[in-house]
């Protein structure tokens, strides 16, 4: 996921992780792992609600959302995010929005 993200800093992307289940101790142990360190928010959903608001029904399950707030991907179980299916959907969705910012 950081890969990702470091390709597409200077792009309109936002990439966000949710973890479920685990508490704050818990995920911060599991953050200090990383060197460098993430540079992207890991929000919490320890009670599960935003789980079950999105309907997962898999962990990991992973979103790309446009900027109406829809899913347009969605894959369920690990994914690489820089595989080049993956990072093609991001990069269409990219130019989609830069085609409705100019009027076309």
């Amino acid at each position: 996921m950081q890969v990702v993200r470091n390709r597409l800093a200077a792009e309109p992307f936002e990439l966000i992780a949710v973890n479920v289940g685990e508490d704050a101790g818990q995920v911060a142990a599991f953050l200090q792992r990383f060197d460098p360190p993430l540079d992207f928010p890991v929000l919490l959903d320890e009670n599960m609600v935003v789980t079950k608001q999105w309907k997962v029904r898999a962990l990991p399950t992973s979103y790309i959302v446009d900027r109406s707030g829809r899913a347009r991907y969605i894959a369920t179980g690990a994914r690489n995010f820089d595989a080049p299916e993956v990072f093609s959907v991001i990069r269409a969705l990219l130019a989609e929005n830069s085609t409705a910012e100019q009027g076309g």
